[in-house]
Protein backbone atom coordinates (compact mmCIF):
# COMPACT_ATOMS: atom_id res chain seq x y z
CA UNK A 1 0.00 0.00 0.00
CA UNK A 2 1.36 3.43 -0.88
CA UNK A 3 0.51 6.63 0.97
CA UNK A 4 -0.83 9.48 -1.07
CA UNK A 5 -2.83 12.64 -0.63
CA UNK A 6 -6.01 10.66 -0.01
CA UNK A 7 -4.48 8.49 2.73
CA UNK A 8 -6.27 8.23 6.10
CA UNK A 9 -3.25 9.42 8.11
CA UNK A 10 -4.41 13.01 8.50
CA UNK A 11 -2.03 15.39 10.25
CA UNK A 12 1.29 13.77 11.15
CA UNK A 13 3.75 14.35 14.00
CA UNK A 14 7.33 12.99 13.78
CA UNK A 15 9.65 12.77 16.78
CA UNK A 16 13.36 12.23 16.17
CA UNK A 17 12.88 13.97 12.85
CA UNK A 18 16.38 15.46 12.76
CA UNK A 19 18.03 12.01 12.85
CA UNK A 20 19.18 10.17 9.74
CA UNK A 21 16.05 8.01 9.44
CA UNK A 22 13.76 10.78 10.65
CA UNK A 23 14.90 13.19 7.95
CA UNK A 24 14.21 10.63 5.24
CA UNK A 25 10.79 9.89 6.70
CA UNK A 26 9.83 13.58 6.74
CA UNK A 27 10.99 13.95 3.13
CA UNK A 28 8.98 10.92 2.04
CA UNK A 29 5.86 12.14 3.82
CA UNK A 30 6.15 15.57 2.22
CA UNK A 31 6.63 13.99 -1.20
CA UNK A 32 3.42 12.03 -0.58
CA UNK A 33 1.57 15.28 0.07
CA UNK A 34 1.19 14.81 3.82
CA UNK A 35 0.78 17.52 6.43
CA UNK A 36 3.85 17.14 8.69
CA UNK A 37 4.84 18.57 12.07
CA UNK A 38 8.20 17.70 13.62
CA UNK A 39 9.30 17.73 17.25
CA UNK A 40 12.71 19.08 18.20
CA UNK A 41 14.43 20.27 21.35
CA UNK A 42 15.88 23.13 19.28
CA UNK A 43 13.45 24.69 16.84
CA UNK A 44 16.32 26.72 15.36
CA UNK A 45 18.24 23.56 14.47
CA UNK A 46 15.15 22.00 12.94
CA UNK A 47 14.43 25.13 10.94
CA UNK A 48 17.82 24.84 9.23
CA UNK A 49 16.61 21.50 7.84
CA UNK A 50 13.13 22.72 6.92
CA UNK A 51 13.38 26.49 6.37
CA UNK A 52 10.09 26.91 4.56
CA UNK A 53 6.45 26.68 5.65
CA UNK A 54 6.00 23.08 4.47
CA UNK A 55 6.93 21.68 7.90
CA UNK A 56 5.56 22.90 11.24
CA UNK A 57 7.94 22.66 14.19
CA UNK A 58 7.07 22.10 17.85
CA UNK A 59 9.58 22.27 20.68
CA UNK A 60 9.66 19.53 23.33
CA UNK A 61 12.02 17.36 25.37
CA UNK A 62 11.08 13.79 26.24
CA UNK A 63 12.65 14.17 29.68
CA UNK A 64 10.55 17.25 30.50
CA UNK A 65 6.89 16.43 31.14
CA UNK A 66 5.82 20.08 31.04
CA UNK A 67 7.30 20.59 27.58
CA UNK A 68 5.18 17.73 26.22
CA UNK A 69 1.87 19.25 27.29
CA UNK A 70 -0.41 19.67 24.28
CA UNK A 71 2.26 18.29 21.93
CA UNK A 72 -0.17 15.94 20.20
CA UNK A 73 -3.03 18.42 19.83
CA UNK A 74 -4.51 18.26 16.35
CA UNK A 75 -2.43 15.20 15.41
CA UNK A 76 -3.90 12.07 13.85
CA UNK A 77 -0.76 9.96 13.28
CA UNK A 78 2.46 9.86 15.32
CA UNK A 79 5.73 8.45 14.03
CA UNK A 80 7.94 8.11 17.10
CA UNK A 81 11.66 7.83 16.36
CA UNK A 82 13.19 9.89 19.15
CA UNK A 83 15.65 8.20 21.51
CA UNK A 84 18.88 9.01 23.29
CA UNK A 85 21.87 9.45 20.95
CA UNK A 86 25.15 8.76 22.79
CA UNK A 87 28.08 11.08 22.25
CA UNK A 88 30.87 9.67 20.05
CA UNK A 89 33.28 9.73 23.01
CA UNK A 90 31.05 7.76 25.39
CA UNK A 91 32.88 4.51 26.21
CA UNK A 92 29.76 2.32 26.25
CA UNK A 93 27.19 3.55 23.75
CA UNK A 94 24.71 0.77 24.59
CA UNK A 95 25.15 1.26 28.33
CA UNK A 96 24.87 5.05 28.44
CA UNK A 97 22.72 5.95 31.48
CA UNK A 98 20.56 8.42 29.55
CA UNK A 99 19.01 5.67 27.42
CA UNK A 100 16.47 4.95 30.16
CA UNK A 101 15.18 8.45 31.01
CA UNK A 102 15.02 9.49 27.35
CA UNK A 103 13.95 6.33 25.52
CA UNK A 104 11.98 4.37 28.11
CA UNK A 105 10.59 7.03 30.44
CA UNK A 106 10.37 9.63 27.67
CA UNK A 107 8.22 7.33 25.52
CA UNK A 108 5.94 6.67 28.49
CA UNK A 109 5.55 10.43 28.96
CA UNK A 110 4.78 10.84 25.26
CA UNK A 111 2.16 8.07 25.37
CA UNK A 112 0.49 9.91 28.26
CA UNK A 113 0.05 12.84 25.88
CA UNK A 114 -1.27 10.53 23.16
CA UNK A 115 -3.83 9.23 25.63
CA UNK A 116 -5.38 12.68 26.21
CA UNK A 117 -5.27 13.64 22.53
CA UNK A 118 -7.07 12.54 19.40
CA UNK A 119 -4.10 10.64 17.95
CA UNK A 120 -5.39 7.52 16.22
CA UNK A 121 -2.17 5.85 15.03
CA UNK A 122 1.30 5.44 16.51
CA UNK A 123 4.24 3.84 14.71
CA UNK A 124 7.29 3.32 16.90
CA UNK A 125 10.69 2.77 15.25
CA UNK A 126 12.63 0.46 17.54
CA UNK A 127 15.73 -1.71 17.17
CA UNK A 128 16.60 -5.41 17.07
CA UNK A 129 18.64 -4.60 20.19
CA UNK A 130 15.33 -4.87 22.05
CA UNK A 131 15.64 -8.61 21.42
CA UNK A 132 19.15 -9.06 22.84
CA UNK A 133 22.14 -10.39 20.92
CA UNK A 134 21.35 -14.08 21.50
CA UNK A 135 18.04 -13.73 19.64
CA UNK A 136 19.87 -13.07 16.39
CA UNK A 137 22.29 -15.96 16.89
CA UNK A 138 19.96 -18.96 16.80
CA UNK A 139 21.41 -20.48 13.64
CA UNK A 140 18.31 -19.35 11.74
CA UNK A 141 16.64 -16.04 11.00
CA UNK A 142 14.78 -15.08 14.19
CA UNK A 143 11.14 -14.11 13.84
CA UNK A 144 8.76 -12.25 16.14
CA UNK A 145 7.91 -15.42 18.11
CA UNK A 146 11.32 -15.30 19.83
CA UNK A 147 11.05 -13.95 23.38
CA UNK A 148 12.97 -10.67 23.84
CA UNK A 149 15.91 -10.82 26.26
CA UNK A 150 17.77 -7.53 25.87
CA UNK A 151 21.31 -7.58 27.25
CA UNK A 152 22.07 -3.85 27.23
CA UNK A 153 20.52 -0.78 28.79
CA UNK A 154 19.80 0.49 25.28
CA UNK A 155 17.94 -2.71 24.41
CA UNK A 156 16.00 -2.72 27.67
CA UNK A 157 15.00 0.91 27.15
CA UNK A 158 13.82 0.15 23.60
CA UNK A 159 11.77 -2.82 24.80
CA UNK A 160 10.18 -0.75 27.57
CA UNK A 161 9.31 1.94 25.01
CA UNK A 162 7.77 -0.68 22.71
CA UNK A 163 5.58 -1.93 25.54
CA UNK A 164 4.44 1.60 26.43
CA UNK A 165 3.26 2.06 22.84
CA UNK A 166 1.60 -1.34 22.41
CA UNK A 167 -0.01 -1.34 25.86
CA UNK A 168 -1.59 2.03 25.17
CA UNK A 169 -2.91 0.78 21.85
CA UNK A 170 -4.41 -2.34 23.43
CA UNK A 171 -6.00 -0.34 26.25
CA UNK A 172 -7.51 2.42 24.11
CA UNK A 173 -8.06 0.59 20.84
CA UNK A 174 -5.53 2.73 18.97
CA UNK A 175 -3.63 1.59 15.91
CA UNK A 176 -0.13 1.06 17.35
CA UNK A 177 2.72 -0.71 15.55
CA UNK A 178 6.37 -1.38 16.37
CA UNK A 179 9.11 -1.80 13.77
CA UNK A 180 12.47 -3.27 14.83
CA UNK A 181 15.35 -2.25 12.60
CA UNK A 182 18.71 -4.01 12.21
CA UNK A 183 21.78 -2.09 10.98
CA UNK A 184 20.68 0.63 8.57
CA UNK A 185 22.57 1.54 5.39
CA UNK A 186 22.05 4.25 2.83
CA UNK A 187 22.55 7.04 5.38
CA UNK A 188 25.72 8.53 3.90
CA UNK A 189 28.83 8.13 6.03
CA UNK A 190 26.85 7.11 9.12
CA UNK A 191 26.28 3.59 10.38
CA UNK A 192 28.41 0.50 10.94
CA UNK A 193 28.73 -0.44 7.27
CA UNK A 194 29.87 3.02 6.25
CA UNK A 195 32.35 3.11 9.14
CA UNK A 196 33.79 -0.22 8.04
CA UNK A 197 34.02 0.99 4.43
CA UNK A 198 35.91 4.10 5.58
CA UNK A 199 38.33 1.97 7.61
CA UNK A 200 38.99 -0.35 4.66
CA UNK A 201 39.43 2.62 2.31
CA UNK A 202 41.93 4.17 4.73
CA UNK A 203 43.77 0.80 5.06
CA UNK A 204 42.93 0.64 8.75
CA UNK A 205 40.92 -2.59 8.52
CA UNK A 206 42.92 -5.85 8.59
CA UNK A 207 42.50 -8.76 6.15
CA UNK A 208 39.42 -10.26 7.74
CA UNK A 209 39.11 -13.99 8.60
CA UNK A 210 36.63 -16.13 6.69
CA UNK A 211 34.01 -16.24 9.42
CA UNK A 212 30.59 -17.06 7.97
CA UNK A 213 28.52 -14.89 10.29
CA UNK A 214 25.08 -13.67 9.22
CA UNK A 215 23.80 -10.16 9.88
CA UNK A 216 20.58 -8.53 8.69
CA UNK A 217 20.38 -5.01 7.32
CA UNK A 218 17.89 -2.56 5.84
CA UNK A 219 18.23 0.40 3.51
CA UNK A 220 16.98 3.62 5.06
CA UNK A 221 14.50 4.16 2.22
CA UNK A 222 13.01 0.71 2.81
CA UNK A 223 12.78 1.40 6.55
CA UNK A 224 10.85 4.58 5.77
CA UNK A 225 8.62 2.77 3.28
CA UNK A 226 7.81 0.13 5.90
CA UNK A 227 6.88 2.79 8.47
CA UNK A 228 4.54 4.50 6.03
CA UNK A 229 3.09 1.17 4.92
CA UNK A 230 2.14 -0.06 8.40
CA UNK A 231 0.71 3.34 9.35
CA UNK A 232 -1.90 2.99 6.63
CA UNK A 233 -2.56 -0.75 6.92
CA UNK A 234 -5.28 -1.96 9.31
CA UNK A 235 -3.71 -5.41 9.67
CA UNK A 236 -0.64 -3.97 11.39
CA UNK A 237 -2.53 -2.67 14.44
CA UNK A 238 -1.05 -4.08 17.64
CA UNK A 239 1.77 -5.83 15.79
CA UNK A 240 5.56 -5.89 16.05
CA UNK A 241 7.68 -6.51 12.95
CA UNK A 242 11.32 -6.98 12.01
CA UNK A 243 12.26 -4.99 8.91
CA UNK A 244 15.11 -6.32 6.77
CA UNK A 245 16.09 -6.41 3.11
CA UNK A 246 15.60 -10.19 3.13
CA UNK A 247 19.31 -11.03 2.84
CA UNK A 248 22.08 -11.74 5.32
CA UNK A 249 25.66 -10.55 5.15
CA UNK A 250 28.96 -11.68 6.63
CA UNK A 251 31.73 -9.28 7.62
CA UNK A 252 34.06 -11.13 5.26
CA UNK A 253 31.63 -10.57 2.38
CA UNK A 254 31.41 -6.86 3.22
CA UNK A 255 35.22 -6.67 3.39
CA UNK A 256 35.67 -8.32 -0.01
CA UNK A 257 32.94 -6.24 -1.64
CA UNK A 258 34.50 -3.06 -0.28
CA UNK A 259 37.93 -3.96 -1.67
CA UNK A 260 36.40 -4.82 -5.05
CA UNK A 261 34.56 -1.49 -5.15
CA UNK A 262 37.84 0.28 -4.36
CA UNK A 263 39.58 -1.57 -7.17
CA UNK A 264 41.94 -3.35 -4.78
CA UNK A 265 42.92 -7.03 -4.78
CA UNK A 266 41.59 -9.37 -2.10
CA UNK A 267 44.52 -10.52 0.07
CA UNK A 268 45.39 -14.21 -0.01
CA UNK A 269 45.90 -14.21 3.76
CA UNK A 270 43.86 -13.06 6.76
CA UNK A 271 44.34 -12.21 10.43
CA UNK A 272 43.65 -15.23 12.67
CA UNK A 273 40.57 -14.87 14.82
CA UNK A 274 42.59 -15.55 17.98
CA UNK A 275 44.80 -12.55 17.21
CA UNK A 276 41.75 -10.32 16.79
CA UNK A 277 40.37 -11.54 20.12
CA UNK A 278 43.66 -10.74 21.85
CA UNK A 279 43.72 -7.24 20.39
CA UNK A 280 40.06 -6.69 21.32
CA UNK A 281 40.69 -7.85 24.89
CA UNK A 282 43.50 -5.31 25.18
CA UNK A 283 41.17 -2.58 23.97
CA UNK A 284 38.47 -3.60 26.44
CA UNK A 285 40.96 -3.53 29.31
CA UNK A 286 42.20 -0.11 28.23
CA UNK A 287 38.65 1.18 28.10
CA UNK A 288 37.98 0.01 31.65
CA UNK A 289 41.21 1.51 32.98
CA UNK A 290 40.94 4.88 31.27
CA UNK A 291 37.18 5.35 30.96
CA UNK A 292 37.76 6.36 27.34
CA UNK A 293 36.28 4.71 24.28
CA UNK A 294 38.79 2.50 22.45
CA UNK A 295 38.63 1.80 18.68
CA UNK A 296 38.60 -1.99 19.03
CA UNK A 297 37.07 -3.94 21.93
CA UNK A 298 35.52 -7.33 22.58
CA UNK A 299 32.08 -5.76 22.12
CA UNK A 300 33.14 -4.37 18.76
CA UNK A 301 34.62 -7.70 17.70
CA UNK A 302 31.40 -9.43 18.68
CA UNK A 303 29.49 -7.28 16.19
CA UNK A 304 31.96 -8.13 13.46
CA UNK A 305 32.07 -11.91 13.94
CA UNK A 306 28.69 -12.60 15.56
CA UNK A 307 25.25 -13.15 14.07
CA UNK A 308 22.34 -10.71 14.10
CA UNK A 309 19.99 -12.53 11.75
CA UNK A 310 16.28 -11.70 11.59
CA UNK A 311 13.34 -12.40 9.30
CA UNK A 312 10.87 -9.88 7.90
CA UNK A 313 8.59 -12.61 6.52
CA UNK A 314 5.74 -11.56 8.81
CA UNK A 315 5.86 -7.98 7.52
CA UNK A 316 5.90 -9.23 3.94
CA UNK A 317 3.06 -11.66 4.55
CA UNK A 318 0.70 -9.43 6.53
CA UNK A 319 1.09 -6.03 4.87
CA UNK A 320 2.85 -6.79 1.59
CA UNK A 321 6.22 -5.18 2.38
CA UNK A 322 8.76 -5.67 -0.42
CA UNK A 323 12.27 -4.22 0.01
CA UNK A 324 13.61 -2.35 -3.02
CA UNK A 325 17.27 -2.32 -2.03
CA UNK A 326 19.93 -4.85 -1.08
CA UNK A 327 23.55 -4.37 -0.11
CA UNK A 328 24.56 -6.49 -3.09
CA UNK A 329 23.53 -3.52 -5.22
CA UNK A 330 24.14 -0.64 -2.85
CA UNK A 331 27.52 -1.41 -1.36
CA UNK A 332 29.50 -0.38 -4.44
CA UNK A 333 27.82 3.03 -4.52
CA UNK A 334 28.23 3.40 -0.78
CA UNK A 335 31.95 2.58 -0.94
CA UNK A 336 32.54 4.95 -3.84
CA UNK A 337 30.80 7.75 -1.95
CA UNK A 338 32.70 7.10 1.27
CA UNK A 339 36.04 6.74 -0.52
CA UNK A 340 35.40 9.90 -2.50
CA UNK A 341 34.68 11.94 0.61
CA UNK A 342 37.74 10.56 2.40
CA UNK A 343 40.05 10.97 -0.61
CA UNK A 344 41.07 7.28 -0.47
CA UNK A 345 42.96 6.02 -3.49
CA UNK A 346 43.11 2.57 -5.00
Amino acid sequence: MSIGKDSPLGSILVTGATGKVGRRLVSALLEAGQQVTVVARSTAAARTLWPGPSVAIRSADLTDTASLAGLCAGIDTLFHLASYAPRPDEPDIYGAPDHWPVTAEGTARLMAQVEVSKVRRVVYISSVKAMGDLAGALGRAADESVTPAPDSLYGRAKLAAERSVLDLGARLGLHTTVLRLPMVYGVGDSGNIARMAKAVAARRFPPWPRVANRRSAIHVEDAVAAAMLVAGHAESAGETYFVTDGRDYSTRWLYEQTLTALGRPIPSWSIPLWALRAAAATGTLGERLTGRRMPFTLEGLGKLVGDAWFSSAKLERQVGFRPRYTLEVEIRRLVRDVAGRSGAQS
